[in-house]
């Protein structure tokens, strides 16, 4: 079997982990896997290009034809200094962390199979660049070029490998998961559930919806609460009601600042 690509791999990495937390199963297992993923690719200079290349293929919003076929070719172009043979070698590590049968299956409903299809025409861009005079297929350098080319030139409203303030295919969700519901994912509600699977879809727009939806809520309850209790409650209420209103919408820090909030609230009521 071919070896697999940084996108496919990430995918079926990332998307195993978020299964596990939201159906409670394997979670301990998923991690590592997670873990043991990105140490694989953060040892591996080959590796850390192609994660670069792929995330800048995938994200990136050009509408200029010009531009746009410029800046694919020099993403391909960079892999120029190395082999097939050493590329293959390398994406081989990544193999371990599949799913068993997961090629076969990688196009039922839970991939996405225009990822698939944006990864598998990167993977072949990167190929044929290096392939010898004569294995070159010419076909397949038009038909993969034209897919990348029309996704760069399609705006963004959410990320595939990497999301657009810059985690790996949601892994900024993911992390946030781990580390603010780990200690206490058996008392997760679906309320909970139903926010992490929220923002891991949600693009900026309706994240910034979110906030302040969130941000009036909370702002509601604490109105609300009795002015008549002592002066050093009213204190930290009207410090409460003030840090709200100056919540402004933050990319780097949107999926913690709603976490946030959406916890403040569960203390609230």
């Amino acid at each position: 079997m071919k070896n697999t690509n940084i996108g496919i791999a990430n995918l079926v990495v990332s998307n195993r982990l978020k299964d596990s937390y939201f159906n409670h199963n394997m979670i301990d297992e998923s991690k590592k896997l997670t873990t043991d993923f990105f140490d694989v690719v953060k040892s591996s200079p080959i590796l850390q290009l192609e994660f670069k290349v792929f995330n800048n293929l995938e994200n990136k919003t050009i509408e200029n034809d010009l531009i746009a076929t410029r800046y694919i070719d020099n993403n391909i172009k960079l892999f120029e200094v190395y082999t097939i043979q050493e590329i293959d070698a390398e994406r081989e590590k990544l193999n371990d962390f599949l799913l068993e049968n997961v090629v076969p299956k990688i196009t039922n409903a839970d991939y996405d199979t225009k990822r698939i299809d944006l990864y598998n025409a990167i993977d072949a861009l990167i190929t044929e660049s290096l392939n010898d005079y004569n294995k070159v297929d010419v076909d397949n350098i038009q038909e993969s070029f034209e897919i990348v080319l029309n996704h760069i030139k399609t705006p963004k409203t959410q990320t595939l490998t990497e999301n657009v303030e810059s985690k790996s295919v949601s892994e900024d969700v993911i992390e946030i998961a781990i580390t603010k519901f780990n200690e206490k994912y058996d008392s997760l509600n679906e309320s909970d559930k139903n926010l992490l699977k929220t923002l891991i879809k949600a693009n900026k727009t309706e994240k910034q919806e979110l906030l302040e939806s969130y941000k009036s809520d909370c702002l509601t309850i604490l109105e609300r609460v009795d002015k008549d209790a002592d002066e050093s409650k009213n204190s930290k209420i009207a410090n409460a009601i003030r840090k709200i209103k100056e919540m402004k919408y933050n990319s780097k820090t949107a999926n913690n600042d709603i976490i946030g909030l959406h916890e403040f609230k569960k203390e609230l009521l």
